[in-house]
């Protein structure tokens, strides 16, 4: 009798799993079948301005794979439709997926410009958040800030630059202007008060920063992106009890380049 009971438990599991199987087959093949209903697009920004359009990603999904509604989902590549939109140089990331409803999801993750660079030559790009050039849109204008000057570095010879952003200390001084460029414009986008003041980034003849404020009459000599940490609180400290006491047109040059000392100067 035990063994008869046994007998039966175990063709019990083995129709259990096998029904299961024909259960998840024939669901398998339903959606397999099922016809996209919509095509659902969404675009994270995060804090940046808009460079890419739901419009763009609809686009480059027609262009590479038709039209999707309607069309059985099992005849969907979602994996060379995520990968044609991740070539794209606004595109951080993407995830295209469906549900049981027949909805086909694109998800993109746009790139975040910090930087516009206009280099000796007048060609412009951007330096985003991680490290990577990117060209201008000619669509959009992300509202940044900028650095000109003595810059040799280009987006059209070189477009798959990226910044070695790993081990950055600001005791540490790098050859790379890229490099340095990319550490100063992290520090100004993540402080408030400097994000806010700072317009625009001069690279002079000898590859040092000069800072133009958008409040104030005068220029910012930084020197090298080096113990930016004193430099900046030297020139808090001067803002507060400096400027605002005297004027901010006072003065047409600020100098903070010195260790422990703010030199000022008129023209």
């Amino acid at each position: 009798m035990k063994k008869f009971l046994k007998i039966l438990q175990i063709t019990f599991w083995i129709l259990l799993v096998a029904g299961t199987g024909v259960v998840v087959g024939f669901a398998e093949v339903e959606q397999y079948s099922r016809p996209c209903r919509q095509v659902v697009i969404t675009v994270d920004y995060g804090a940046a301005d808009v460079l890419i359009t739901k419009r763009e990603v609809d686009s480059i999904v027609l262009k590479t794979a038709g039209m999707l509604k309607g069309k059985p989902l099992g005849y969907i590549n979602t994996a060379s439709i995520e990968a044609v939109i991740r070539k794209h140089s606004y595109v951080a990331g993407v995830k295209v997926f469906e549900n049981n409803e027949g909805n086909l999801y694109i998800q993109v993750r746009q790139r975040e410009p910090l930087l516009r660079i206009i280099n000796r030559k007048y060609e412009s790009f951007y330096l985003d958040e991680s490290g990577s050039l990117l060209p201008v849109s000619p669509n959009f204008s992300a509202r940044v800030l900028v650095a000109n000057g003595i810059i040799d570095d280009s987006y059209m010879k070189n477009p798959n630059y990226r910044v070695n952003i790993l081990g950055i200390a600001d005791s540490v001084y790098y050859d790379s202007l890229m490099t340095n460029l990319y550490k100063l414009t992290m520090y100004i986008t993540h402080d408030k008060f400097l994000k806010a003041q700072i317009g625009q980034v001069y690279v002079n003849e000898g590859g040092e920063f000069e800072l133009i404020p958008r409040v104030g009459n005068h220029v910012i000599l930084l020197g090298r992106a080096v113990d930016l940490d004193d430099k900046f609180r030297k020139l808090f400290a001067f803002y507060k009890f400096g400027l605002n006491k005297i004027g901010w047109n006072k003065y047409n040059i600020i100098n903070i380049k010195y260790k422990n000392q703010v030199v000022c100067s008129k023209i």
